[in-house]
């Protein structure tokens, strides 16, 4: 199962624009670049409304309370400049609260909320300095003037790209678990280059991504990843193979749903090509169960964007009437249309592994 969660705040702070707040940029941007001798570092908080998706996730499902689930940070490019080959982006816990404000990093010149030097446009990020230098509380960090946000050191998760694509989709998991148990408060994430790089004397380009402000579908999201697999079923299994494959229906897709609503969907599964036999059942009609390494796929049918991929939290479930899978429609982008793909992975006779796609645009929309 996996579902998503859009943000409730986020911004973007800069070194060489220390009260100005940009809580209403479309752009979140994380970077260190020099403009001849003068260095400008930028990072980006943003806070999700943990103990309210925690307890949405609760109402149908306890699996969020064990350990079979993960959390991620998802971030969509705009664009990236100057940035190296190899770099590697951290998230961590932000240690003090913040507000997000209304200003804008050029058009709205405005320090009502969370800037490079102050939370939320009048409290500094650290009171406690001694010369320009800050004293940390144990277990918390952040630049040597205590300016730029402070954080957590505790569980904190990185990325690391190689000649890839700036899309952020960051495991969070442990930071999330702490939020969720109390262990620490929920301030948000900041977005961030090490302290390490920030401080040399190397340019690492700057990373734009959309914000929640975005007109577009790429706002800032949560992903939180649980396995709710269940595989208990009566039924006859289903007899394809690599070159014949597999024929589903889909028993109860219907062509739209609401974005709060949920749905359990029914598959039957049937070989191709059913072999011939002396009975009064029409094979065509007979219902089986697919192989236990089945899964599904969910895309933006205009932009093929993979809304959830094939991977162990979407394995497809069987019990003695069908196959079935839950989707839940939090946050999906009203007004698209949406489509299903699906794998399966099984072995032949000759203990060969193949994967067979199937893709017969099963559609569905979301709407307001």
């Amino acid at each position: 199962m996996i579902r998503f969660f859009t943000a409730s705040f986020d911004a973007s702070v800069y070194l060489q624009q220390p009260d100005q707040n940009t809580g209403r940029d479309e752009v979140l941007e994380v970077g260190k670049l020099y403009y001849g001798d003068t260095k400008d570092i930028a990072r980006t908080l943003i806070k999700f409304p943990i103990s309210e998706i925690i307890s949405r996730l609760n109402e149908v499902h306890m699996y969020v309370t064990a350990s079979n689930w993960k959390a991620y940070l998802n971030l969509k490019s705009v664009q990236a400049e100057e940035i190296p080959l190899e770099y590697t982006i951290h998230a961590n816990a932000v240690s003090q609260s913040w507000s997000m404000g209304t200003g804008t990093k050029f058009d709205n010149i405005i320090s009502d909320g969370v800037s490079w030097k102050y939370r939320n446009g009048f409290d500094s990020w650290q009171d406690n300095t001694i010369a320009g230098t800050a004293q940390y509380s144990i277990g918390t960090t952040g630049s040597a003037n205590a300016e730029g946000g402070t954080w957590y050191t505790a569980s904190q998760a990185s990325q690391s790209f190689n000649y890839e694509e700036a899309d952020i989709r960051m495991d969070v998991t442990e930071i999330v678990k702490l939020w969720n148990t109390g262990s620490l408060p929920n301030h948000g994430f900041i977005v961030h280059h090490s302290l390490e790089n920030e401080s040399d004397t190397l340019d690492y380009g700057i990373l734009k991504f959309f914000s929640k402000e975005t007109n577009t579908i790429y706002e800032p999201k949560l992903e939180i990843n649980w396995f709710d697999f269940y595989y208990a079923t009566s039924l006859a299994p289903i007899t394809g193979s690599a070159n014949d494959g597999y024929k589903l229906v889909l028993l109860n897709l219907q062509k739209e749903y609401k974005q709060s609503s949920r749905t359990k969907i029914r598959l039957k599964g049937r070989d191709m090509y059913p072999l011939k036999s002396f009975n009064s059942t029409f094979e065509y009609e007979q219902n089986k169960a697919l192989p236990i390494a089945s899964f599904y796929q969910i895309e933006d049918y205009k932009t093929g964007d993979v809304i959830c991929p094939f991977n162990s939290f979407t394995q497809i479930s069987a019990d003695n009437t069908s196959n079935y899978f839950w989707l839940y429609f939090d946050n999906y982008p009203t007004n698209r249309t949406y489509k299903i793909k699906f794998r399966i992975d099984d072995i032949d006779d000759e203990g060969r592994t193949w994967s067979t796609i199937i893709d017969e645009k099963y559609l569905f929309e979301i709407i307001d």
